[in-house]
C-alpha cells in the first residue's frame, strides 16, 4: 500500500510542477496542462487494489444485471482476483502509452477532484483496444477516488463496448454494451462490492 502512495504522490508532484508557473487562478473544470502530461501507472494501481482487497476480511458480492433480472453471489477468496483482468492489458504507463494516446489534466471543483483525462490518438495498432480512461484524485487527501476505462472491441463483427468503473474503498463494475438483434443495445454489468455502508 506504501508503494501506492508513493505512486500518487510522484505522479501528482510530476504533473503540479509542470504546472506551477501558471499565475491566474484556477476555475472549475479549468484545463491545467494540454501538452503531454506523465501517465498515471493505472495498471500498478489496481493490481494494488486486487492485492489489498483480497486481504480484506470480508465476503465480496457480485451482482449481475441484464436489465432484466439481477443475480447475486458471495465471491470465494481468489476469485476476485479474475475479475478486472480484461482491463490489465494492455500496461498503463508512460513508456507503453505515450506513443498512443493524449492526455489532459483538469481541476473540477464541482466533483472536488483533479481529473486525469487519456484519449487514443488515430490508428492504434490492432493490439490495444483501450479508447479512454480517467483518473480522479482527491486534491486535499492526494488519494485515487475513482478510476474509469473504456474498450471497444468486436465479436462476430459486432461492436463490443466495455467500461470499467473502480471507486475505491467500495466497489468495481464492469458494464458491456452489445448490438441486440433488433439493433438496440444490451447492456450487461456485473459488480463486486467490499464496502456495503457505500453504493
Amino acid at each position: 500500500m506504501k508503494n501506492a502512495w508513493a505512486l500518487i504522490f510522484f505522479f501528482l508532484s510530476a504533473c503540479f510542477c509542470s504546472c506551477n508557473d501558471q499565475e491566474h487562478v484556477q476555475q472549475p473544470s479549468e484545463v491545467l496542462a494540454e501538452a503531454p502530461v506523465a501517465f498515471f501507472p493505472v495498471t500498478d494501481f489496481i493490481y494494488g487494489q486486487i492485492n489489498e482487497i483480497e486481504n480484506l476480511p470480508i465476503t465480496l458480492l457480485k451482482v449481475h444485471s441484464d436489465g432484466i433480472k439481477k443475480d447475486s453471489a458471495w465471491l470465494k477468496k481468489g476469485e476476485f482476483a479474475t475479475f478486472a483482468l480484461p482491463f490489465l492489458r494492455p500496461e498503463i504507463d508512460s513508456s507503453s502509452m505515450a506513443a498512443y494516446f493524449t492526455g489532459k489534466s483538469f481541476l473540477d471543483q464541482t466533483i472536488n477532484a483533479f481529473t486525469f483525462s487519456y484519449d487514443a490518438k488515430e490508428n492504434l495498432p490492432d493490439s490495444i483496444n483501450l479508447a479512454h480512461w480517467d483518473v480522479y484524485i482527491d486534491p486535499q487527501k492526494n488519494r485515487v477516488q475513482r478510476v474509469y476505462m473504456v474498450k471497444e472491441d468486436s465479436i462476430d463483427r459486432k461492436p463490443i463496448i466495455m467500461q470499467l468503473t473502480w471507486k475505491v474503498g467500495s466497489w468495481c463494475s464492469i458494464r458491456t454494451i452489445t448490438e441486440g438483434t433488433t439493433k438496440q443495445p444490451v447492456i450487461k454489468e456485473e459488480k463486486v462490492q467490499w464496502n456495503f455502508d457505500e453504493e
